[in-house]
């Protein structure tokens, strides 16, 4: 049995009710979602204003990468990300 399987796949090859695997799977995902450590985040992170902003409406040329320099967790990192989208807007004239 492999790693990429659906509940039906994994009720079927071990002859379980659907319904129990699927109870399992997301006890499974539950466990692994509360275990996993935030993500540290150094260096130089980029991000494309074009998903933040949801389009650029005709303006291509102000669609562009931003870096910034970075540390410390993603929230905190991308709570920085939004003051400095606020505060640097995207069309300056």
């Amino acid at each position: 049995m492999g790693l990429n399987l659906s509940n039906s796949q994994i009720a079927r090859e071990l002859e379980l009710n659907i319904s129990d695997v699927q109870e399992r799977t997301g006890q499974l995902r539950q466990g692994v979602v509360l275990r996993k450590p935030q993500a540290e985040l150094h260096g130089e992170v980029e991000w494309d204003e074009v998903y933040v902003l949801a389009g650029h409406k005709g303006h291509p040329e102000s669609v562009r990468k931003k870096t910034v320099k970075v540390e410390g967790t993603v929230s905190k990192v991308l709570a920085d990300a939004v003051r400095w989208i606020k505060k640097n807007p995207l069309y300056s004239g």
